[in-house]
């Protein structure tokens, strides 16, 4: 095998693979990636029995061949290159790089027992790529981190004919986003890991329509593909809690407020507590005042302006939880709504976080939040 390819194209080829690679491969050779050169093309994939990528790049290719090795290394040695060109070539067993006056060599990786990519299923329909990946970012974050329950680690995605439905829960928050889909209706729930789809959302971001295909079968696998690169993944296996059903149907209680005020204040009040610890929030006619609760270390208060709807209320929220539905939020002002607590009117139930805009009565993004259990 041997050609040569434009350093920044390949480099920017060998990082899209590696990005998508498991943090732990079960074999040595999942780390690798492999090398597929022929028909003046190149195509870099990766595969590790849940994930795979796949990228094709253009190149002039004087010898066909295919190679494994080290992924990482591989990256990081092509990002560093100094020249505009980067020439490959097979030696027996021992990859060469040649670009400007740096030569690298490195040796091969056994691909006996490499699985062999599965092939990308049907089309199901498309998506803005800006928008699948903006609504990511907002509802990936509200995952568990914890591979305890696997299925609290996935995003649950869900189609209609014209919209896709994305929810993230750790228990302690329910993130829901919809965005308009051009496809077909999925009549199932599709389990994907969040870290695996925040990985795919920054991949495609820049994109112009994300093409997004729901497999079939014992092993549902769903594909993501937008010009020369696509990526599969299989689902987690499991049910996902039934946690729209937590959203209330009305909310007469609410406080507008402007959303950037409320995140940059709560940031502000929450340096002086712990990480897991909450701030108290009290929404009056007029203002919210913010205070750290249960510190030895220092204290914190801020007054931010709201204009409220009903009684005055006091909850107690984690900041970290609460600045990550802030962000989502793209519109100046933000709606708080607050419940009671079906199992103790006198305690405060679910937090309520959407766009305050009027036009946008069933926004499109909503955020379920408290800190007591949300799901058993």
């Amino acid at each position: 095998m041997k050609f040569q390819a434009d350093r920044e194209v390949l480099g920017e080829a060998i990082s899209f693979v590696v990005r998508l690679m498991s943090p732990k491969p079960q074999l040595p050779q999942l780390s690798g990636v492999m090398i597929t050169a022929g028909n003046n093309e190149v195509v870099l994939s990766i595969f590790d029995y849940e994930v795979s990528a796949k990228v094709t790049i253009a190149a002039a290719v004087d010898a066909p061949g295919k190679v494994l090795v080290q992924g990482r290394l591989l990256a990081e040695i092509v990002s560093k290159l100094p020249g505009e060109t980067v020439s490959l070539a097979l030696q027996e067993s021992r990859l060469q790089l040649t670009s400007a006056s740096s030569k690298f060599t490195l040796s091969s990786m056994s691909a006996s027992d490499y699985p062999e990519i599965p092939a990308m299923p049907s089309a199901t329909g498309t998506v803005a790529a800006s928008d699948f990946s903006h609504a990511v970012s907002q509802v990936a974050v509200a995952a568990s981190r914890e591979e305890v329950t696997p299925v609290l680690t996935a995003v649950m995605i869900t189609a209609s004919a014209k919209e896709l439905t994305m929810v993230a829960t750790d228990r302690f928050r329910v993130a829901v986003k919809n965005l308009p889909w051009n496809g077909k209706a999925v009549e199932k729930e599709l389990l994907i890991p969040a870290r695996v789809l925040q990985e795919i959302a920054k991949t495609f971001s820049h994109d112009g329509d994300l093409s997004i295909a729901f497999g079939e079968g014992e092993k549902e696998v769903v594909g993501f593909s937008a010009g020369n690169k696509s990526v599969s993944t299989a689902t987690i296996k499991g049910k996902y809690p039934p946690v729209l059903q937590l959203f209330p149907s009305e909310i007469t209680n609410f406080a507008v407020m402007n959303t950037h005020d409320l995140l940059d204040a709560t940031k502000r009040v929450a340096l002086v507590v712990d990480r897991e610890k909450p701030l108290r929030y009290k929404f009056t006619a007029t203002e919210a005042t913010l205070e750290s609760i249960g510190s030895d270390v220092a204290e914190a208060s801020e007054q931010v302006a709201c204009s409220l709807t009903g009684e005055e209320t006091i909850v107690s929220l984690r900041p970290q939880f609460l600045s990550d539905a802030l962000n989502g939020i793209e519109n100046e002002n933000v709606r708080v709504g607050f419940t009671t607590n079906p199992s103790n009117p006198n305690k405060p139930g679910p937090v309520l976080l959407s766009a305050a805009d009027s036009k946008q009565a069933n926004s499109d993004f909503k955020y379920l939040l408290q800190p007591n259990l949300l799901v058993s």
